[in-house]
């Protein structure tokens, strides 16, 4: 279990990432998707405002994840 935050406006003391998602950033930070079904499945929670959570949707499916991959926390 990976879990990343990353903070638009962090506290001065904040060490983690910051900034905004970006395809970037996730090619730098998460895993390569498996190659085979056998493999181990990623699974990936968004949760943020609707533009972040429409944001990182487009990005993670441009980097190959699809619907099976994400899980959206929607208010």
């Amino acid at each position: 279990f990976t879990i990343h935050h990353i903070l638009s406006q962090p506290e001065p003391e904040w060490t983690g990432e910051t900034g905004y998602i970006k395809g970037e950033l996730l090619r730098r930070l998460l895993p390569p998707l498996p190659q085979k079904d056998s493999e181990t499945q990623r699974l990936v929670c968004i949760c943020g405002p609707k533009p972040f959570t429409t944001l990182a949707t487009d990005l993670f499916k441009e980097n190959k994840y699809n619907e099976n991959h994400l899980h959206l926390f929607l208010a």
